[in-house]
């Protein structure tokens, strides 16, 4: 299967998959509405709580308030601000993890829109790459590129060593564990590990020569992959960890047609495993991490305005 076609299979399937995501987060949502909203009483009918909540939300972000929420919520809610005070060792674990995987997701979307959409809209590959800076996200072999994504990748490896050691072998007595999150453990540590494999098999596929060796060359790639205005800034040699594995599976001397098929196949079973998170993710307490920035952002807000006066925060309802 050619770049192009596993391109287009693999955004079909995405977004199914995504399609089927979504109809889980909303029965995940019709559990939460069983909880008390405020306002309403507690045996409202589920849609009239949701019109509550949604309006509720809608009247916020347009609203002088909507400053000081973004404030807490990057405060607050995704740098923890108080986490560092009270316990500094679980904030760096925290912050590892959750940033590092932030960061990594800020970094995909941005590259989405670079390769997917701007094309859609028009613009060749030549003229995308040669948007200053934005546009050389569209190869993962700039140098910047591959650098930022190896530093990435290894803080997330980090994080994750972090977690296990904190849950399985010095184990917090305060911790709680349930089945599902340990399969989102496994899951995200395949996933961090199974990113710097598919790297090096990409490096194989794309730079290895007619006799098996490794020999990276930035001609060797289509200019509708890697266009000429990104040849300056190309630099495999600097996504460290994932060279060095293709340079050591190098010494076998296979061909680049072999390499493209074992990395189509490592290719899938890492989208597989992202999926199998995607839809594990909402069951487990790791839900938490996505959740709550925006609920400790709202209530920090709410204490600042408040001054001292006391006023009701905003809960997460129990199934």
């Amino acid at each position: 299967m050619g770049h192009d076609e596993r391109l287009t299979v693999f955004w079909v399937v995405h977004l199914a998959l995504l399609g089927l995501f979504c109809l889980e987060l909303l029965f995940v949502l019709s559990v939460w509405l069983k909880a008390r909203v405020p306002g309403l009483p507690a045996d409202a009918p589920r849609r009239r709580k949701l019109g509550a909540a949604l309006r509720f939300a809608a009247g916020l972000v347009f609203s002088r308030r909507v400053g000081a929420l973004l404030r807490a919520l990057v405060v607050d809610g995704i740098v923890h601000r108080r986490l560092f005070r009270t316990d500094a060792r679980r904030w760096a674990v925290h912050m590892t993890v959750f940033g590092s995987w932030l960061a990594l997701g800020l970094l995909s979307t941005l590259t989405g829109v670079v390769v997917e959409v701007l094309p859609l809209l028009g613009m060749n590959p030549e003229a995308v790459a040669s948007i200053p800076l934005f546009g050389q996200l569209f190869h993962a072999d700039v140098w910047w590129v591959a650098l930022l994504n190896e530093i990435l990748g290894l803080l997330v490896i980090a994080g994750m060593l972090l977690v296990i050691t904190r849950r399985y072998i010095r184990k917090d007595p305060n911790q709680r564990t349930m089945p599902a999150d340990s399969i989102v453990i496994g899951l995200l540590t395949i996933i961090a590990l199974g990113g710097f494999l598919a790297e090096s098999l990409r490096l194989l596929a794309d730079y290895v020569t007619a006799s098996g060796v490794l020999s990276p060359d930035p001609a060797m790639i289509s200019p509708e992959r890697l266009p000429p205005a990104l040849y300056d800034p190309w630099g495999p040699q600097w996504g460290f960890v994932g060279y060095l594995l293709a340079s050591l599976l190098g010494a076998l001397r296979l061909s680049a047609s072999t390499w493209q098929g074992a990395y189509t196949v490592v290719f899938w079973l890492h989208f597989a495993t992202v999926s199998a998170l995607l839809f594990t993710l909402p069951f487990s307490r790791f839900f938490h991490v996505i959740m709550s920035p925006v609920i400790v952002a709202y209530n920090t807000m709410k204490a600042q305005q408040a001054r001292g006066t006391p006023r009701g925060g905003l809960t997460r309802g129990q199934p």
